[in-house]
């Protein structure tokens, strides 16, 4: 509420309780710096001055919740693992195969896998 009054003082924010949760739940490695940057990041985003958690930076809210935008729809990230995860099942696991309809070399397509936050199995060939 203090830098919410200094940040935007002639206007009349409000942070809905999922965020609220996100920001109390969020161990703030950058201290109180880290806290007035996000949100003035997010008075910038908030749409009628109400601060959700889809305004704030996509480490502090939920892995479910970091996966959609605004409109609920899903991120380019999490549609290309998905895509990854259907082009090796199709695959049966193969990576060059997958590779290759990916249109990616298999080096490309063990880094991204790697980068999965859920992970793949990286034991087939």
């Amino acid at each position: 509420e203090h830098f919410l009054a200094r940040l935007a003082p002639d206007r009349k924010v409000t942070i809905t309780d999922q965020a609220l949760q996100a920001f109390m739940a969020y161990e703030w490695p950058g201290n109180v710096r880290e806290l007035r940057n996000v949100l003035e990041r997010c008075l910038i985003l908030a749409e009628d001055d109400v601060i959700t958690e889809l305004d704030l930076p996509a480490d502090m809210v939920s892995e479910t919740s970091a996966k959609e935008t605004r409109k609920g729809l899903p991120t380019l990230k999490s549609l290309e693992q998905e895509h990854i995860k259907t082009v090796l099942s199709h695959c049966k696991g193969h990576r060059l195969k997958a590779a290759q309809i990916l249109g990616i070399s298999r080096k490309t397509l063990y880094r991204k896998m790697h980068d999965m936050t859920d992970g793949l199995d990286e034991t087939s060939e």
